[in-house]
């Protein structure tokens, strides 16, 4: 065999050897092809089956009058408190009233159309769905609710502790008030009468007093604020009538004006004060008990009492 014979040899092989090669590659492709197809035909029918499965359970839901009517009575006594979903719930209820209506009466004219009640039976379980999905909503809002409730009470107690609170701090608070005006309060310590005669001088005899010498002292108070007060004086005799009184002789105390015997007015700086009144009988000093109390700033700074025998 010659040079040029076994070169035609070989090219021939060459081209038989990829002409088999492409036809292998050819039926392989095929053959995937061929099962892709009849994979996507099994789907096809797959969702055909479940298509006429779930078409047949929404007929066989609603296969009677006595089901229709017991769903469509169901649909009816649905109430909640949300007025948007109550407004859908009774758009779909009067939906699926009509539909029933409907699928009665074709069924009581004995009518062949068995195509148009499966369509409404249809409708009618698309309906139920969509309802179902509300009745879900409303499930998680009052879930939601709930949680929300919840979250209120707690709100709510720690409210009410807070308010709790601004009572205690408040009542702590009207304390601290009430015990610092204490404290700024003026305070008379010590008081001392002296009967006198008609020449200021002390007497141990009832007829021959004439005067009353009053003496007093205010103790050191440094938190009261330093300048000039005022000393009310009430004088009250034995038949516990006010000694002096006259028209317009009044001081404010406790929301009102009451009136006085005598006053005073001093410069205090919130050291120990000694101050002494002078009342003068208009005529014979009576036997009996008396009373003197001591007013400043509003307040009752002292009261004591004296006997004259």
């Amino acid at each position: 065999m010659d040079k040029k014979t076994k070169t035609i040899i070989i090219i021939v092989s060459c081209v038989c050897a990829l002409a088999v090669a492409g036809i292998v590659a050819l039926l392989v492709s095929m053959n995937h092809l061929r099962k892709e197809n009849e994979e996507k035909e099994r789907e096809i029918f797959n969702l055909n089956e479940q298509v006429a499965f779930e078409q047949s359970q929404a007929v066989l839901r609603f296969d009677d009058e006595h089901a229709l009517d017991e769903q469509l009575q169901t649909f009816e006594h649905l109430k909640v408190d949300n007025d948007s979903l109550q407004q859908l719930l009774d758009q779909q209820t009067e939906h699926a009233k009509e539909l029933v209506e409907e699928i009665k009466k074709l069924r009581k004219e004995n009518t062949n159309d068995q195509a148009r009640i499966n369509e409404l039976l249809k409708q009618l379980a698309d309906v139920r769905e969509l309802i179902m999905g509300y009745i879900r909503q409303i499930d998680e809002l009052n879930a939601q609710n709930q949680v929300l409730t919840a979250e209120n009470q707690q709100v709510k107690q720690e409210n009410q502790q807070i308010r709790q609170q601004n009572t205690h701090l408040t009542t702590q608070n009207q304390q601290l008030t009430e015990t610092v005006t204490r404290a700024k309060q003026l305070d008379v310590t010590n008081f001392e009468m002296t009967p006198l005669n008609k020449r200021d001088k002390k007497t141990r005899y009832l007829r021959k007093t004439v005067k009353l010498q009053l003496d007093y002292t205010i103790g050191k108070n440094i938190t009261t604020e330093p300048g000039m007060k005022t000393i009310y004086l009430r004088l009250t005799g034995p038949d516990d009538q006010l000694l002096g009184e006259q028209e317009g002789k009044v001081f404010d105390f406790e929301d009102g004006q009451v009136p006085y015997s005598l006053k005073q007015d001093i410069e205090y700086a919130g050291e120990v004060y000694h101050g002494t009144f002078y009342w003068p009988f208009s005529g014979e000093a009576r036997e009996g008990s008396y009373r003197v109390e001591f007013f400043a700033d509003g307040n009752q700074i002292g009261q004591y009492s004296f006997v004259l025998d």
